[in-house]
Parts: structure tokens; C-alpha cells; sequence
């Protein structure tokens, strides 16, 4: 972990790291749906295009949802009579949507107190409602990582994604923040390379890991 010497802001990416997360159940429940495996399709660490393409806004939900209709194969001439609802298909999308432990928000609000915090999340239409609506039901408030940080970018809002360095780039313009002097903390290897393109310090949030282990190393709780 680097050291606290020097940092005064953070970046902080959502699921895997302030959301838990847990792919298998939405590749499962993809599966279900398929009636075959479709790990080859989506992993946290690689999925095409489509997924991609719906994280960046490119395409509405209704969109999605019908490729994801031809993905899963519901769209062949040889399965006539085959569909399935938005809403299994949103159920599946959102399965690997699990909780935001009020613990950890809290521990946001303290680290905000000494470091300013940023989320940077790739995410989409369906998921952003869904864990809105967590927030809304198990703490009361769905807009309570807004309280936490001093600015919020979702991949689908600003047509941008990690790994880019476009987009780390655009949040150290937008934001003033001096690169060398911000770490950027996410859970999924392969985004850490575009925050080191343009300068940013990198934790990977690894198995095991927490972000309230994190913030007590970082406010060097005894």
C-alpha cells in the first residue's frame, strides 16, 4: 500500500470496492437464462462489446436488453417461442449487485475529512438505479455516496471507461488534482494501467482486502 506521504486525494472505484460484488451470480444467472455456460462472455476482467458499449451510454437500456436477447440466443430461428422479460433480464444483470455495508460509508465520511475523494465507477442505466434503490431501502437514502465524496463520475454518464486514461485524465483536468499527489484505488487489475499513464498512484484492491482496512492504514489508526 503507498504511503500516506504526500496523498490528498483519492479516487475510488464502486463495485469490488464500496459495493460488493459478486460476478458469479450474474454469469449463473446469464447461464440459466441461456440454458449454456456464458463465461466466455462477460468476466469481470473481460466482456464484449455490448457490455461495454452499455456502460459507456452508448446505447439505451431497451437496447441492451435486446442484445443481451441475441447473446443469450433468444433471437435464433432454431429456438422459436423462446423469449424473456426485461425484468428476468434485469434480475440476472443486477444479480451480482450485493450491499454497501453502512460501516464503510462511514469510514468514507472520515477519510473525506482529510483527503478529498472522488468515485469513478463503470457502470450503467439498470445497475446505477438498482444499488440506488439498495441505498434507498437498507440505509434510507439513495443518495448517500453522495455524501461521501466530493465528486461522482459514472462511465455512462460522461461516455468515457476505464481503463482509458481519457477518462483518469479527465478527472485530474476537471477535478485540479496533481496525479502524483492521488491514489486511485479499484479492485480489477487491469484498470490500474490507464491511472498510471497519466501519473495517478495505484492500489489493486485485492482479495482479502478491504476498504476499511484501507482507511485505517491511511488515517494510520492505531
Amino acid at each position: 500500500m503507498p504511503g500516506t506521504q504526500g496523498i490528498d486525494a483519492i479516487i475510488f472505484d464502486l463495485g469490488g470496492v464500496i459495493l460488493n460484488i459478486a460476478y458469479d451470480r450474474t454469469i449463473e444467472a446469464f447461464s440459466q437464462l441461456a440454458g449454456r455456460d456464458i463465461r466466455h462472455l462477460y468476466t469481470q476482467q473481460q466482456q464484449t462489446a455490448l457490455f461495454d458499449t452499455y456502460e459507456m451510454g452508448q446505447i439505451s437500456s431497451d437496447q441492451f436488453r435486446q442484445g443481451l436477447r441475441s447473446l443469450l440466443g433468444f433471437e435464433q430461428v432454431d429456438r422459436p417461442g423462446r423469449s424473456v422479460s426485461d425484468s428476468a433480464l434485469d434480475a440476472a444483470w443486477n444479480a451480482m449487485l450485493l450491499d454497501v455495508p453502512p460501516a464503510r460509508l462511514q469510514k468514507l465520511k472520515i477519510l473525506r475529512e482529510r483527503f478529498r475523494l472522488i468515485l469513478l465507477s463503470n457502470t450503467n442505466e439498470i445497475h446505477k438505479a438498482a444499488f440506488e434503490r439498495h441505498l434507498r431501502e437498507a440505509i434510507g437514502q439513495e443518495s448517500a455516496l453522495v455524501d461521501c465524496f466530493d465528486a461522482i463520475y459514472y462511465s455512462h454518464l460522461i461516455g468515457d471507461r476505464k481503463p482509458n486514461s481519457s477518462l483518469f485524465q479527465r478527472v485530474i483536468d476537471e477535478q485540479g488534482l496533481d496525479p502524483s499527489h492521488t491514489l486511485f484505488v479499484d479492485d480489477t487489475a487491469g484498470h490500474l494501467r490507464g491511472a498510471q499513464a497519466v501519473g495517478l498512484q495505484t492500489l489493486h484492491m485485492s482479495s482479502g482486502y478491504t476498504l476499511e482496512a484501507l482507511a485505517d492504514e491511511l488515517l494510520q489508526v492505531e
